[in-house]
């Protein structure tokens, strides 16, 4: 527990101490000084009355501000023992007014008492006093759960300084009390205490409240009239209520009656008339109070009242109960209110709308304060009133806000939550680009249902053209139109629409709409013909003047399709770039508004995104649909706006060609090369670290490029990543769109031949779509090796498989069916081929350097061009002083390496080793290799490197018959980076005769034959294949040759 002041480490429970202290005086044995006075400006009060309290004291400094203490009968001293402290705060303000216990005239620190139960949590830092008495407290850190605070309970009144030692200060009295208010009854008493210090005593001065009398106006105040309040409620308390849709309450400041008639109420149109926009419209309404017990009239009425409307209230010959003053007659404005908070229910209201409190009794007083505790302002409903009406609009109130009001004893009644949220009011309009021939569509919404607002059409120099008033539904939307008529006058321009509720007067405006004469808007195609292959994804420019839509319509009934797409331009830059998946249009009879798999935007020119999107499609009932689109002429039209029958402004032709695979490509990356697009491949090339290969070392990766149009639609309309889309189209079974088989070929005698297991967790695919081109990549040795006989797995994988030194063919089919129906089986195929050769490192003993820097060492490898290795060079035995150097060296296009290491530090006749490190490579075919340091280098010798072997169009690293072009594809599977040709791999030089005789010829021609044989995919059999006629001849050709040779050597 913790206090600021004099008082240090005290109980709560002894501010009943204190108080007592307080009443006995303080100050006893303090030495006599002057005397001090305290009294009220008079002896006598009535309710409602400003009561002046004034102090004389020549000990009091008239530079500080001072208090005393005010009671009455009927409110006197409460001491507050376990006052609750919100957690996490660092500033509370008191429920009550706080009075001054210690005797000094003052609101200090010491009034509080601070327990934290001492966990450190809290403590004061400094107050400071309310207007209404009340006192705010800085903690020095934040609040928690368990702390509280205490203090006495009690209405003080400020003194300030008057005139020589006179301090002077105002307080109210009235029967119903309140913060800042001392409550009072009739008859009853009040006083005033002040401590006189330099005396040692309290100075008390005491005044009467007088008897109300009925026979004679006792009230000093004349009747008045107060605020009149239009608002919808369901009850106010203590009136029953006729009507809810409108009750308007007219409150006097006491009690009324009809002039001249003695005691009774008010009556409607004799007393009471009511005005809305200047109509009378009195007979709509019923009387629900007369105004002759408290001064509430309230008149109710079924029909609402206009959130614009004026609503005015005449009042004539009203006088108070008694007869004794009379209103002055005349018309008021109501407050016209738009939401109602009832007292002790939280409620939501938005923004900029005017809002009626309405309490359970009349006068009563309530504080505001807003979402962080901060006071805001105190208000009053005042004599002869519930409501209080107040305007978030011009008090710029936003969020969260509480209501705190207060009992006739002077006890919390309530409280009450208000938030205020953002109407969100918004409007869109259909078509921006219009033809002043057309109408203009508007959609208006906001968070609330019901509200009505003004909708007009304004031109650019803010003149209204037209103008709507439309009522929200149910779901907070309306949708207005605006006829061609309303254009017709106005002419070509930019107009917009703009929405203003008729209750907050929020206002918002649409995004500019331009119009133009009707043959001013045209819609074109960028290119007038598109060519494309059958299957893949067609590409058309779309060219917008003075339209944001535009509706394209492919084929027709002379070609056995039809479908429209209409098209919106939501960036404004007057183009949109359409995909039409050729695959994807075949298979499908009905379209989404969105296209769906057939039409879809892409980014156009340089933009890296687009907000332009397919907003309908449909497409002709075909009945059973197909595979693809076939091969052939398929007009297209173009025209503004969404209508597919109207004339077309633009017209062009899809030219879709017959597609066949085109050629497939062996090449090789170092080990763990991976590749997530196109640009990365492209990338990869021009570094040099992917090259085609006929040969892949084991741990490297293989790539095998396969260009083949006709298959990009069906990977686009297929779920999942490339690598997953590609493999789920693939496979050996009819109803499969193709195949990649990579197979050995050459086998063990009687032994079939295996086949590597592609799949989405062997293999990685990534589409260069727009060049028809796909790279497969594996780790050359990785996948499964599974016996295969050319149409099923005839045994388990072999462990051991695949090896060094096996011979394997890639294979690429597509199946008999869709866009490759017409085609040829041989025109349904690519090949290429290379072996598996081991991951070893050499260099020519031995290594030969000079004591100097930048010294080359060199030598040859089986890995993959660009890949990077660790040489160790460390000193041998006999060397002094040892070292140890390491550097980097690098594959080459020609499959040499090469290193550069400093031996300036040594010495000629030093010896070292140079070894190699490689995951990929055994340790066995690691490179160790001796060499010395010389004081020159040998004559005629230099870096050994292998020779680059380019690969012919068949039966080596690539195959084929031409290079790909076109296509497309989804996001994922389309690059605008073409693919590079890679540079030729060095062949990797094996332990072979330097001299093929005929016959290794001859058996390498007939092994790579019966491969393809082998790898075929199709319904022809092996024995089909191989007796083809062409192969047949070359077959017995060579046969022959082969027996000749053999039996002359």
């Amino acid at each position: 527990m913790q206090h600021t002041g004099r008082l240090q480490a005290v109980g709560l429970a002894s501010l009943l101490l204190l108080a007592l202290l307080g009443s006995i005086g303080p100050f006893a044995g303090v030495a006599a000084a002057d005397q001090g006075t305290v009294s009220f400006g008079d002896s006598t009060y009535a309710d409602g009355d400003t009561v002046t309290v004034s102090v004389e004291d020549g000990d009091l400094s008239t530079t500080e501000e001072y208090v005393v203490n005010v009671q009455s009968d009927t409110e006197g001293q409460e001491t507050i023992l376990n006052e609750d402290v919100e957690d996490g705060v660092t500033s509370i303000t008191t429920k009550y007014p706080v009075a001054d216990v210690d005797g000094n005239n003052k609101i200090t620190a010491y009034e509080i008492v601070y327990d934290n139960d001492a966990d450190n949590s809290g403590s004061i830092s400094s107050i400071s006093r309310n207007d209404n008495g009340t006192i705010d407290i800085n903690l020095n850190s934040p609040s928690d759960s368990n702390d509280v605070i205490g203090y006495t309970r009690g209405e003080t009144v400020l003194l300030l300084h008057s005139e020589n030692s006179k301090f002077s200060g105002t307080t109210q009295v009235s029967e119903s009390g309140g913060k800042g208010v001392l409550q009072i009854s009739e008859e009853g008493s009040i006083n005033a205490t002040y401590s006189d210090e330099s005396a040692g005593e309290n100075r008390v001065t005491k005044a009467t409240i007088k008897k109300k009398s009925k026979e004679t106006d006792s009230d000093p105040d004349p009747l008045s009239l107060g605020p009149v309040t239009e608002l919808s409620t369901g009850s106010l308390n203590g009136t029953s209520l006729t009507h809810t849709e409108s009750v308007i309450e007219v409150p006097f400041s006491e009690d009324v009656s009809q002039a001249g008639e003695g005691s009774g109420g008010l009556t409607l149109g004799g007393n009471i008339t009511v005005a809305v926009d200047g109509e009378n419209v009195t007979d709509r309404y019923v009387l629900d109070a007369d105004g002759a017990a408290d001064g509430q009239v309230v008149v109710t009425s079924a029909t609402p009242v206009g959130a614009r409307a004026e609503v005015t209230v005449a009042v004539d010959a009203a006088n108070d109960s008694a007869d004794a003053e009379t209103i002055t007659p005349g018309a008021v404005d109501a407050t016209v209110t738009d939401a109602t908070v009832a007292e002790g229910d939280d409620a939501n209201v938005y923004d900029n709308e005017t809002v009626a409190f309405v309490a359970a009794e009349p006068n009563r007083a309530f504080d505001v304060s807003n979402a962080t505790g901060a006071f805001v302002f105190t208000g009053r409903t005042g004599n002869g009133s519930q409501v209080f009406a107040f305007d978030t609009a011009a008090r710029n109130w936003t969020g969260e806000h509480t209501i705190e009001s207060t009992a006739s004893g002077g006890s919390i009644a309530a409280t009450t939550g208000v938030t205020l949220r953002e109407l969100g009011l918004s409007v869109g309009v259909t078509d921006r680009n219009i033809t002043t021939a057309e109408g203009i569509d508007a959609r208006v919404s906001a968070a609330d249902s019901g509200r009505a607002v003004d909708v007009a059409l304004v031109a650019a120099d803010d003149t209204i053209v037209d103008r709507r008033n439309r009522t929200l539904g149910g779901n907070g939307g309306a949708t207005v139109e605006f006829g061609a008529d309303s254009l017709a006058g106005a002419g070509p321009g930019n107009y917009t629409v703009n929405v203003t509720d008729a209750v907050t007067g929020t206002g918002v405006d649409s995004a500019p709409i331009r119009a133009v004469d009707a043959d001013a808007r045209t819609a074109a195609f960028g290119s007038t013909v598109v060519a494309e292959h059958a299957g893949d994804v067609a590409v058309f420019d779309l060219e917008f003047q003075y339209a944001d839509t535009a509706t394209v319509t492919l084929g027709g009934s002379d070609v056995g399709f039809r479908a429209n797409a209409t098209v919106e331009d939501r960036d404004g830059d007057g183009r949109v770039r359409l995909r039409f998946n050729t695959a994807a249009a075949a298979t499908l009879t009905t379209l989404p508004d969105d296209g769906g798999a057939v039409f879809a935007t892409a980014p156009a020119g340089n933009a890296s995104d687009t907000t332009d999107a397919v907003i309908a499609a449909d497409t002709d009932d075909r009945g059973a649909p197909s595979e693809a689109l076939a091969p052939g002429e398929y007009g297209v039209t173009i025209r503004p706006g969404s209508n597919a029958s109207t004339a077309e402004t633009g017209v062009g032709t899809l030219t879709l060609r017959q597609p066949s695979p085109q050629r497939l490509d062996t090449w090789v990356a170092p080990a763990d090369t991976t590749f997530g697009t196109a640009a990365e491949v492209s990338a990869a090339v021009e570094g040099g670290r992917l090259t085609t290969a006929t040969a892949v070392a084991t741990g490297d990766v293989a790539v095998h490029r396969v260009v083949a149009p006709g298959i990009a639609g069906a990977l686009a309309n297929t779920s999942g990543d490339t690598t997953e889309a590609f493999f789920e189209l693939a496979g050996t079974d009819a109803t499969d769109r193709y195949a990649l088989n990579v197979t050995q070929r050459n086998p063990a005698a009687n032994e079939d031949p295996y086949r590597l297991t592609l799949n989405n967790t062997t293999a990685r695919v990534v589409a260069d779509a727009v060049n028809d081109t796909y790279f497969v990549t594996y780790r050359g040795d990785g996948p499964a090796a599974v016996p295969w006989n050319g149409t099923a797995a005839t045994g388990s994988a072999d462990p051991d498989d695949p090896a060094p030194g096996d011979s394997l063919s890639a294979e690429f089919t597509v199946h008999d069916g869709g866009p490759f129906a017409d085609l040829a089986p041989a025109e349904r195929r690519v090949t290429a081929a290379h072996s598996l050769v081991a991951a070893r490192v050499d260099a020519d003993p031995p290594v030969v350097v000079t004591n100097a820097t930048n010294q080359s060492i060199g030598g040859t490898t089986t890995l993959a061009p660009g890949t990077e290795f660790e040489l160790r060079v460390q000193s041998s035995n006999g060397t002094e002083p040892r070292f140890l150097k390491t550097a980097r060296a690098t594959v080459g296009p020609a499959g040499g390496w090469n290193a550069t290491v400093d031996f300036d530090a040594q010495h000629v006749g030093d010896t070292f080793t140079v070894q190699s490190t490689v995951d990929t490579v055994v340790s066995a075919d690691d490179l160790a290799v001796d060499g010395e340091v010389r004081a020159t280098l040998p004559q005629n010798t230099s870096t050994p490197t292998a020779q680059p072997t380019t690969t012919a169009a068949a039966g080596g690293a690539g195959g084929g018959i031409g290079a790909g072009g076109g296509g497309g594809g989804d996001d994922d599977r389309d690059r605008d980076t073409p693919s590079p040709e890679p540079t030729a791999t060095a062949t990797p030089t094996q332990s072979t005769d330097a001299d093929e005789s005929v016959v290794d010829s001859a058996q390498q021609y007939l092994g790579d034959a019966f491969a393809t044989a082998v790898n075929n995919t199709d319904a022809e059999s092996i024995r089909d294949r191989l007796f083809d006629f062409d192969v047949a001849v070359a077959v017995a050709a060579l046969t022959v040759v082969v027996v000749y040779v053999s039996r002359r050597g």
